[in-house]
């Protein structure tokens, strides 16, 4: 579908101003619904932005590993009963860095491991954000072709009423047909709306999906047809490895297990350098300087309490053996998932392309029972049945087709496709 780029902005523009794009048309393809998403989705923006806090957060860790400097520059005005108020003057600039603390080094690998996890979560939001997009992107894509099929069916039915109703009137049907004919097409007249009322319902689906306000007319293009996927055990591994629910379930492992020797390094000694140079005297800028330098080492014998450095790294341990658990069974569970997912996609997929047989055939004998029931060959009922068949095959298909659609769709959730991809 060819995508008039006139369009393709504008109407974003005015969907975010709220009451203005009630107006407007949005007529879309995947690939423009995706990016509108990566743009606007306040769950993929919410995500990203997390993402980036704690690349700040790293960096900032980073930074305990310099040294830390401050400059000082004070005044004081001291007398007493038996002497003279006097003013002393003082300035300074000094230095310290820590020679030897293991618990800054746990502190910035924990933030690197934050960092890494975030990313992790903003792949896994991502993913769960394009999943969402894809099945109200595809759900409005059916609604548009199920609104084809309705009023193909109300045709059918107002065209056999009107048939009926000839015979009917001549003496060559009964009175309880022609009503039953004409009923049926009252009722898939009602069946267009419905499918018209659905239509609007995807509409606001895939405006909320994308992230934007606004009641806009929206027309999507895409393929319907039964989808094609392979998921062979060498996926299933990679995904077991690589897909972010994973990578996000071994990055809290990782940061239980750093929690852990963080309360093993409260029992540890922390040397600490720092010198410093001051000048002070009775002016503003004095001139008699001194300067300092100094090791401190300290060795922490009851820090917190007596039982606080043992009851800390028992709970640390524990939360590591549950944090152990909880990865086995995500890796578990996912590969459950995909291999019961991809089961579920392999009979939605196959009953869809058998359907489509099913379609032709029941679209033949439609028109074939009908040109034998003008003739006289074949009953109403005979005609009704045929009729009813074609019916049901055409609207099966659709969700047949759509439940392919979902199950795929899921899959790739699995599997960490985002919304960029």
């Amino acid at each position: 579908m060819t995508i008039n780029k006139k369009f393709l902005i504008l109407p974003v523009v005015l969907l975010l101003t709220g009451s203005a794009a009630a107006q407007k048309r949005l007529d879309l393809n995947w690939d423009d619904a995706r990016r509108l998403a990566a743009e606007h989705n306040p769950s993929v923006k919410a995500a990203r932005a997390l993402r980036e806090q704690a690349g700040y957060n790293y960096l900032a860790g980073l930074n305990s590993y310099l040294p830390q400097v401050g400059i000082s520059h004070s005044v004081s005005r001291s007398g007493g009963d038996n002497s003279s108020p006097s003013t002393g003057w003082s300035a300074s600039i000094s230095a310290s860095e820590d020679l030897l603390n293991l618990r800054t080094v746990s502190s910035v690998r924990a933030s690197r491991i934050a960092k890494e996890k975030a990313e992790a979560d903003y792949l896994d939001a991502s993913a769960s954000a394009r999943q969402t997009l894809a099945g109200a992107f595809v759900d409005l894509l059916f609604a548009q072709k199920r609104i084809e099929v309705q009023k193909k069916i109300l045709s059918i039915r107002q065209e056999n009423a009107r048939l009926i109703r000839l015979k009917y009137e001549s003496g060559m049907e009964s009175k309880g047909n022609a009503l039953y004919t004409e009923a049926l097409a009252e009722n898939s007249a009602v069946s267009v709306k419905r499918a018209e009322r659905q239509l609007v319902m995807g509409q606001r689906a895939l405006l909320e999906a994308i992230g934007l306000e606004g009641n806009a007319q929206v027309t999507v293009s895409g393929d319907i047809s039964v989808p094609s996927f392979t998921l062979d055990e060498a996926r299933v591994n990679r995904a077991l490895e690589k897909s972010p629910r994973i990578v996000s379930a071994r990055k809290t492992l990782e940061s239980a297990n750093e929690r852990t020797s963080s309360a093993r390094y409260y029992a540890m000694p922390t040397l600490r350098a720092s010198q410093s140079y001051g000048w002070s005297g009775d002016t503003e800028f004095p001139q008699d300087g001194q300067w300092s330098l100094g090791l401190s080492l300290s060795i922490p014998i009851f820090s917190g309490g007596p039982t606080y450095y043992f009851n800390t790294l028992s709970a640390a341990k524990k939360s590591l053996t549950a944090a152990e658990e909880n990865f086995k069974a995500e890796r578990i569970a996912l590969a459950a998932s995909l291999r019961s997912g991809y089961d579920d996609y392999l009979s939605a997929a196959e009953t869809a392309l058998a359907g489509i047989s099913l379609l032709k055939a029941n679209d033949e004998r439609f028109k074939e029972a009908r040109i034998k029931y003008m003739a006289g060959k074949i009953s109403f009922i005979d005609l009704e049945n045929v009729e009813q068949n074609f019916v049901d095959s055409d609207l099966n298909q659709l969700d047949y087709a759509r439940t392919a659609h979902s199950r795929k769709l899921s899959l790739e959730q699995m599997l960490g496709v985002g919304i960029e991809e």
